[in-house]
C-alpha cells in the first residue's frame, strides 16, 4: 500500500477526500491517529493510504502534493533524498516545473517527516551523569511516567547517548530560565537570515570550550545547510525556530503543526539530530499553541535576558545589559545575524566567567 501526502483544502471531508483518492474513512481516520473525523482543518497535512492498482507508483511508495513555496530542493532536504533520485523516478526533465498540487513520487529511500506522531511524548539523549529524578524534574514530568514509557529500563543503569522517551505535561508552560540553584548560564543564537557572523561565534565559543544552543528557522536552514553542520560538528543543541518565522498566534493550529513539522524534518536530515527544543517567534506564543507544540514532541524556550543585540544598540550596551542582568540559571537571548553580537561575546564571556559562571546548553542549564 502507497501513502499519499496531502494538505486538506477548504470544503474538503474525510470521505470527499477518500473517494478522490480510491482510499476509506475508516483507513485515513485509523493512519492519522483522528479522534474526530467532523474536526478536520484546511492547512493540516494527513496521510491517505491507497492500493498500488489505483495510482502509479512503485509499491509502498511515499506520494508528496507539492505545497506554494516548495522547490525540488527543499523537497530533497524534507525526505532526506536526492535531488537526482526525484528527477529519475519522476522522469522529470525540467526541475523548474513543478508546481503546487503536483504528485510526485519519494525514492524508496525517503524517510517521511509527516508521519503522526504519539502525542506528548519527546525522544531525549541520556546525558552524562543524568538520572531518572533530574530528568523527570528538567521536564515537568514524574519518574513513573518514564518508566511506563520505557518498559524494561533501569532507572540506576542510564546510559549517557541512549535515547529513551519522556512524556511532557498536556497543559504545557513556557520556560524562561532554568535552574536557580546552578550558577550556569546557557547562550543561545536565533538564526533566520543571513550566515552572518556565525562562523565567527563558532570559532569564540570554541575558543573558550563553551557549548551554546542555536534555535533555527527552515528558512536558516535551507539556504544555510554546511553552516547547520558546523553547529552540529561543534557539539552544540540545535532548535526549531519555526519554518518561516511568523507570528504564532496569529496562524491556525494546522498551519503551526505545519511549521514544526518541516522544520524538524530539516534539522533531522542536515544535521543528524533530533531536536525537542522550540523558540517562538518574536516570543509570542498562546495556550493552545503551547499545548499544541507539547504534543508534537516540544518544549517552547523562551529567555531571562534579552540582549537586544537585534536592535545595534553598541557592544558596549550588550555586554552591560547581560552582565548587569545575570543571575543562576539564565536562558541569554542572542542572534546570529545581529553585527555587533560577535564583538561583544568575549567580553560577555570573560565577565561571567569572573562572577564565577560556567556556561551550558538549554537543556544542561535546566538540568537540576
Amino acid at each position: 500500500m502507497s501513502t499519499i501526502i496531502y494538505t486538506i483544502q477548504t470544503g474538503d471531508t474525510i470521505y470527499s477526500i477518500a473517494k478522490i483518492y480510491g482510499s476509506t474513512v475508516n483507513a485515513i481516520i485509523d493512519v492519522n491517529n483522528i479522534t474526530n473525523p467532523d474536526f478536520i482543518f484546511p492547512g493540516s497535512i494527513i496521510l491517505i493510504p491507497v492500493d498500488e492498482e489505483d495510482i502509479e507508483s512503485p509499491p509502498g511508495s511515499i506520494i508528496y502534493t507539492v505545497q506554494p513555496g516548495d522547490t525540488l530542493y527543499i523537497i530533497s532536504l524534507l525526505f532526506g533524498v536526492s535531488i537526482q533520485s526525484i528527477l529519475e523516478l519522476n522522469n522529470i526533465m525540467d526541475p523548474s516545473l513543478i508546481y503546487p498540487g503536483m504528485k510526485i513520487v519519494m525514492p524508496k529511500d525517503a524517510v517521511n517527516p509527516f508521519q503522526p506522531v504519539e502525542p506528548g511524548l519527546i525522544k531525549y539523549t541520556v546525558l552524562p551523569g543524568d538520572t531518572i529524578y533530574e530528568i523527570a524534574k528538567r521536564f515537568g514530568t514524574t519518574i513513573q511516567s518514564i518508566l511506563k514509557a520505557n518498559p524494561g529500563m533501569e532507572p540506576s543503569e542510564l546510559i549517557p547517548g541512549r535515547e529513551i522517551t519522556i512524556t511532557i505535561p498536556e497543559n504545557a508552560v513556557a520556560i524562561y530560565k532554568g535552574n536557580p540553584s546552578k550558577k550556569m548560564v546557557a547562550l543561545t543564537f536565533d538564526a533566520t537570515y543571513g550566515d552572518n557572523q556565525t562562523n565567527t561565534l563558532l570559532q569564540i565559543l570554541r575558543e573558550n570550550n563553551i557549548k551554546a544552543t542555536f534555535f533555527l528557522t527552515g528558512i536558516w536552514l535551507i539556504n544555510y545547510p554546511h553552516l547547520v553542520r558546523a553547529i552540529a560538528a561543534e557539539g552544540h543543541e540545535i532548535g526549531n525556530h519555526s519554518y518561516t518565522h511568523p507570528h504564532i498566534p496569529q496562524l491556525p493550529l494546522p498551519q503551526v503543526i505545519n511549521q514544526i513539522m518541516r522544520t524538524d524534518a530539516l534539522i533531522k536530515n542536515i544535521s543528524g539530530l533530533s531536536p525537542y527544543l522550540f523558540r517562538p517567534p518574536y516570543g509570542e506564543y498562546n495556550q493552545a499553541a503551547l499545548n499544541t507544540l507539547a504534543s508534537l514532541g516540544y518544549i517552547s524556550i523562551m529567555w531571562t535576558i534579552d540582549s537586544l543585540d537585534w536592535k545595534n544598540p553598541g557592544v558596549d550596551k550588550i555586554i552591560s545589559r547581560i552582565v548587569e542582568n545575570i543571575e543562576p540559571g539564565a536562558i541569554v537571548l542572542m542572534h546570529q545575524s545581529a553585527p555587533q553580537t560577535a564583538e561583544a561575546l568575549p567580553e560577555i564571556i570573560a565577565n561571567l566567567k569572573e562572577k564565577g559562571y560556567s556556561f551550558g546548553t538549554v537543556t544542561q542549564v535546566m538540568d537540576i
